[in-house]
């Protein structure tokens, strides 16, 4: 996520810009003092949010507003002040929302979680997993991915829920095969249905993702965009799409439901 803060008093930008770090650290945020460098940069640039003070020499945040929809149309409008009374006029504006000074870390997540336009992440793995409601993959063009057999899809779920970590093939035959015994017969067609997986992935290109080891299989997070991995690594997008439902088709994944819901911080705890 891009996003700029832009107040005359130049510490409170920077205070905005910081706690955006916080929330996105992988994002770019600059904290600009005044309107001429803010607009310079969305000449180059494009943000997803500007944090803007209202009160400003030269040009107030209302007109600033307006000029950076002119370079960069689907930036979401934020008013940051310690007036009240602005509150209508920014919403004449069409801006996204409106926060009071001193601008806290929870304001700010409040925002992000109802932007007017809603930030496209940027993919950068083979494949796109959704594990909040149902589980879903789709390739990197956003087309569901075909799986020869249900087994393959609920075997990859298997191995994205256990986050990288290898797994023998008695280990995924006891997730997958939860009412079976005889531990043979389980294990040979678990070996079916890693082979038919690893067919499924090389299909979209996405063959990488599954890690062989000795008798042992996983998954390469690195490679994949989830929103159960960003979760777990704080992504505010991430943690604001969980609404305590996870992989709702596997019984088996109802134990890292209940760690979700219990995860400190989260919306249930």
């Amino acid at each position: 996520m891009i996003t700029i803060a832009v107040d005359d008093q130049e510490s409170t930008a920077k205070e905005i810009a910081k706690l955006m770090s916080e929330i996105d650290p992988g994002g770019t945020h600059s904290a600009f003092p005044d309107y001429r460098s803010a607009l310079a940069y969305c000449k180059e640039n494009h943000p997803d949010v500007a944090w803007l003070d209202i009160e400003m020499p030269g040009m107030s945040g209302l007109e600033l507003s307006m000029e950076v929809k002119k370079l960069s149309p689907k930036t979401n409008i934020i008013f940051v002040t310690g007036h009240e009374q602005f509150a209508y006029q920014s919403f004449q504006l069409h801006a996204s929302g409106f926060i009071l000074k001193p601008a806290k870390k929870e304001d700010l997540e409040r925002e992000l979680a109802n932007l007017r336009h809603p930030i496209e992440k940027e993919l950068t793995g083979l494949l796109r997993v959704q594990c909040f409601g149902n589980f879903e993959v789709f390739d990197r063009k956003g087309t569901a991915v075909r799986f020869k057999r249900s087994k393959d899809k609920e075997l990859l779920a298997a191995l994205i829920d256990r986050r990288g970590a290898m797994c023998s093939v008695g280990e995924l035959a006891g997730i997958i095969f939860e009412d079976r015994d005889d531990d043979a017969k389980m294990k040979r067609q678990m070996r079916v249905f890693l082979s038919s997986l690893k067919d499924d992935l090389k299909q979209v290109g996405a063959e990488a993702v599954l890690v062989k080891g000795w008798n042992a299989y996983g998954v390469d997070c690195s490679l994949i965009d989830c929103d159960y991995l960003d979760y777990l690594k704080g992504d505010s997008t991430a943690v604001n799409s969980f609404i305590g439902e996870y992989m709702i088709q596997y019984s088996w994944a109802e134990m890292t439901l209940g760690e979700l819901i219990s995860k400190p911080g989260s919306f249930y705890d």
